[in-house]
């Protein structure tokens, strides 16, 4: 739980009334009566433990407030009851709006100070203002810190809270980002935070980010309790070894190694406080606050210049300080000057670039995403954001993977994005079903283009048109069994039905060549000397794929027929049953060593011979149709 409230409205006096735990752990707090920085206690009830982090209301110390009240389960809005709603009361409600945080109550202090008439103006007052926020609804609970008025009313209420959220026991992935360091002699390094997403060990290996610097748990305290494991949702100090306390900060995490990534650069829809000093525009240096992190962030406004205040639309946020985000996480902008909260926002994804004019053009790095036959896209795609924005965490995941022509698994796991149903698994690759599409329908197109400009031929190289597409081999291979309309036909694709079909003239002209061949069957000539006698290659390898032509090696071609008879010969004469050297075979053929090497190594390539050295044995029988 956290608190939130206007500056001396008695939060302090409130938490430690009802806890016993002064949450002003500083000196400079408990002299000056004012919370500074973070203040912890906690409230043990019959339903449970409750964490509180207590935060300052000063409107100068808001970073410090935002430091403490974006990860809360349900906030404890504090409102002095003499006072009523003030400038700071607004501002804290304001970013609670922004965070979406829904749960929650008003606690009405310093009850004992007014009569009960204006107490009953003051709290419908504070419903009506709350009525448009986040907090609209939640009960208003007039209370006195100091004569202990309705503290056990609250208790309750604060019990009931409790009931509502979602228990989180155990988890993979554990975030928690920091908000105290400090050393304790004999143990060391000490770091503080509230844990989410997962559980933290005693002997586990964790990660500080965004140094990426390894450390170890040595122990866990949860109120002050060691325990072995710490659970999502629980206030924790974590004693680490292996990084000194010089080294770390408010603002850094720690994670899993290997686990939660962190982002420079991000796309986000964002939204600007009617009451916002100004235009949030283009260009333009904010402070983000997200966790307990406070950067420096220059802004780009995605479709326009600018967003006036009670706007919204999608940015893109280049942050001085690389922050952890997962996808629909909140944060809040600030002036970089003036201490006034600007506006807030959602995280989409980590972005890529953009550059030119108004800051549309998609970058360099966004084009080795894409199909080498696509065009790149001249902007972003904002219908595309919205589409993720409005998106649950599975859809989502269908929508990022359409953001590449495809990923590997690793990859998508290191980003946080889960399986759906609709997603394709090819292998150890992802694609989704649109970019699959579209790879699909330009591979059909081009085979289908190639046949009609080149009817003798079976299709396009398989090599030519997996280099068009930019698909690793691999993932082509797979790619190409999942289009049953096309199939594999010795290196190239060809459409399934696709028939070589000859026209009287040509099937005049292939019949001369075989009768050419068949004029000195045992020198069957080169493809460069059919070429230099006015045959097309086109035509030569269409009377291979038709079974009238049979090419050998060293590029030498002759007939299917003659083939044959060359190899029967093989098996039929006594000679060559027990092996046979290269110059026997040329002797019995009356040829010479080359034209004799173009048959052998064409049988070897068949296994019809196997070579042993400078001899030859009979291998399989060829099949005779």
């Amino acid at each position: 739980m956290g608190t939130a409230g206007h500056i001396d409205h008695g939060k302090s006096t409130l938490i430690k009334a009802l806890t016993g735990i002064n949450p002003d752990r500083l000196q400079e707090e408990q002299v000056r009566g004012m919370t500074v920085d973070l203040g912890f206690a906690w409230l043990t009830l019959p339903k449970g433990t409750v964490g509180i982090v207590d935060v300052p209301g000063h409107h100068r110390l808001v970073k410090n407030m935002l430091a403490g009240v974006g990860m809360v389960d349900f906030v404890l809005l504090v409102i002095a009851a003499d006072d009523g709603w003030m400038p700071q009361t607004q501002e804290h409600v304001d970013i609670l709006n922004l965070y979406g945080i829904k749960r929650g109550l008003v606690a009405l202090t310093k009850a004992d100070l007014v009569d009960e008439e204006w107490l009953e103006l003051v709290q419908a007052d504070i419903a009506e203002r709350l009525a448009a926020t986040s907090l609209r609804g939640c009960p208003i609970i007039p209370v006195s810190g100091v004569t202990g008025f309705n503290l056990d009313v609250l208790k309750e209420a604060i019990g009931d809270l409790l009931d509502t959220l979602v228990r989180e026991e155990e988890g993979a992935d554990p975030l928690l980002w920091i908000d105290r360091v400090f050393t304790i002699k004999g143990a060391g390094t000490v770091v503080t935070g509230t844990l989410l997403g997962g559980c933290l060990e005693v002997g586990m290996e964790v990660a500080v980010q965004p140094l990426g610097l390894k450390a170890r748990i040595r122990g866990l305290q949860t109120h002050t309790k060691s325990v072995e494991k710490g659970v999502p949702h629980s206030r924790l100090a974590v004693n680490l070894t292996g990084v000194e306390k010089a080294d770390l900060a408010r603002g850094m995490y720690l994670s899993l190694p290997g686990r939660r990534p962190h982002f420079s650069l991000i796309n986000a829809f964002v939204e600007v406080l009617p009451q916002a000093p100004a235009p949030l525009a283009t260009g333009q240096m904010v402070k983000l606050y997200v966790g307990t992190l406070e950067t420096l962030t220059r802004v780009r406004i995605l479709g326009g210049d600018e967003l006036a205040p009670g706007g919204e639309g999608f940015a893109q946020l280049e942050l001085e300080e690389p922050a952890h985000f997962t996808f629909q996480d909140r944060f809040i902008l600030r002036h970089s000057e003036l201490q006034e909260t600007i506006g807030g926002g959602t995280f989409i994804e980590g972005g890529i670039p953009v550059r030119g004019h108004n800051l549309r053009l998609v970058g360099p790095e966004r084009l080795r995403h894409l199909f080498p036959f696509e065009k790149p896209e001249a902007h972003l795609d904002l219908a595309q954001l919205k589409a993720k924005l409005e998106a649950d965490p599975a859809q989502y995941s269908l929508l990022r993977a359409e953001d590449r022509t495809h990923w590997t698994l690793a990859q998508f796991r290191e980003a946080g994005l889960g399986a759906h149903p609709q997603l394709l698994e090819l292998g150890e690759f992802i694609m989704a079903p649109r970019q699959f599409a579209k790879v699909r329908s330009y591979l059909l197109e081009a085979v289908k283009e190639f046949h009609a400009a080149n009817p003798l031929s079976p299709g396009p190289s398989k090599e030519t048109l997996r280099a068009a597409t930019g698909l690793p081999a691999r993932l082509f291979d797979q790619v190409l069994r999942k289009i049953p309309e096309l199939s594999e036909v010795q290196g190239f694709i060809s459409s399934q039905g696709h028939e070589l079909t000859l026209s009287p003239q040509e099937e005049q002209k292939l019949q001369e060549l075989r009768e050419l061949i068949g004029e000195t069957p045992y020198e069957p000539p080169s493809l460069s000397e059919l070429l230099e006698r006015g045959y097309s290659k086109e035509l030569i390898y269409a009377g291979a794929r038709l079974n009238r032509l049979t090419p050998l090696a060293n590029d030498h071609w002759t007939t299917p027929e003659i083939a044959g008879e060359v190899a029967a010969l093989l098996f039929t004469e006594a000679e060559f049953q027990n092996g046979f050297p290269l110059a026997a075979f040329r002797d019995r053929l009356g040829t010479s060593r080359k034209y004799a090497l173009a048959f052998l190594e064409y049988f070897d390539a068949q296994g019809i011979t196997i070579r042993k050295g400078d001899v030859r044995l009979l291998g399989r029988r060829p099949q005779t149709s």
